[in-house]
């Protein structure tokens, strides 16, 4: 057998894993992108406020940002279902047309008010540009399905449906096991960025692995626990998680119910976010803390923490991780 068989066979041997691992690193710049087109539609709120003086140009200059980062989210669900290029790109197209429109269009009247993405309502102002911005934010926020954020809404559900849907990896990460005896949950640990070859070793410690945010979320599962607790009557829990040293992507594995956690802990403010989405089974004031922005969608619920600061990214994934592997976990999650 040559040396480049013996490599292909090597290289083959966890096909899987890599593919997973691809796909979430291609799931996560879906977010970055998300992310910041999030950050363009509240940089325009703030504006709306009447703080700033505006013209056509930021109006224009805005518009063209948020077009360029929705294909850019367009994209990244394509290249995870290349099946749905023709329905996201139609939409695409047709969110771009309503888009030129309104920058072009003088005559289109303003609406009396609008409502940020927190909720609050905004005073709208008579000027022409502060009445160009406050419909460019309706379009993009409104109820229409193709509205840029329904747009982004489905491009995000699609993908994790997508991944969800294709792998089912127990036997490819075994070797990886952690086992927390204390929450009765199996994690599955998969390196982010590090394609190895794990057959034969022991567990990993996550002392060794040494990712940040991870830690964070099994901080208080890790913690002694009263040793009189039974928790034998839970239901196992098990996790696939691919983490780096400033990354998480760590998904739920059970039939009929979704749950996935994406953070970066970087302890750069800009780069820094928590996601997760809950399926329509959990309910998001049950098992998150407050400050999250939650879009509803038909089977579940998006929510984003954003543009805070690093110990407020840090304090809130504790906070997550004692709901999801705390006492009291049995009950949010089953």
């Amino acid at each position: 057998m040559s040396i480049l068989e013996k490599f292909n066979i090597k290289r083959d041997q966890h096909a899987e894993k890599r593919a997973f691992r691809i796909q979430t690193l291609r799931f996560r710049k879906l977010l970055e992108n998300a992310n910041n087109l999030l950050d363009l539609y509240e940089d325009g709120s703030e504006k709306l406020k009447g703080e700033y003086i505006l013209d056509n140009h930021y109006v224009i200059s805005l518009v063209d940002s948020m077009i360029e980062k929705l294909g850019k989210v367009v994209y990244d669900v394509c290249t995870l279902a290349p099946h749905l290029a023709e329905k996201f790109y139609s939409k695409l197209d047709e969110t771009k047309t309503i888009a030129d429109r309104l920058i072009s269009d003088k005559s289109i009247p303003g609406p009396v008010g609008h409502t940020d993405l927190n909720g609050n309502q905004n005073v709208i102002y008579a000027e022409p540009e502060y009445q160009l911005l406050s419909n460019v934010l309706k379009w993009f926020n409104g109820e229409s399905d193709i509205s840029g954020m329904n747009l982004l809404k489905q491009a995000v559900e699609d993908s994790i449906f997508e991944i969800d849907k294709k792998w089912d990896l127990k036997s490819e990460i075994a070797s990886d096991e952690i086992w927390l005896k204390e929450t009765n949950s199996r994690i599955f640990l998969l390196n982010l960025w590090k394609d190895t070859d794990s057959a034969g070793q022991m567990p990993v410690s996550l002392s060794e692995f040494g990712s940040v945010p991870l830690n964070l979320v099994l901080m208080d599962a890790l913690q002694d626990r009263n040793a009189s607790l039974d928790r034998s009557d839970l239901e196992e829990q098990e996790w696939i998680v691919a983490a780096s040293e400033h990354e998480i992507s760590m998904m739920r594995i059970k039939k009929d119910f979704r749950l996935r956690l994406d953070a970066t802990v970087s302890g750069y403010e800009e780069s820094d976010y928590i996601f997760m989405y809950l399926d329509h089974s959990l309910s998001p004031e049950a098992l998150i803390p407050p400050g999250f922005h939650i879009e509803k969608i038909g089977s579940g619920s998006l929510c984003w923490k954003l543009d805070v600061s690093s110990e407020a990214i840090e304090d809130t994934l504790i906070t997550i991780g004692r709901s999801i592997f705390g006492v009291t976990a049995d009950q949010s999650l089953s």
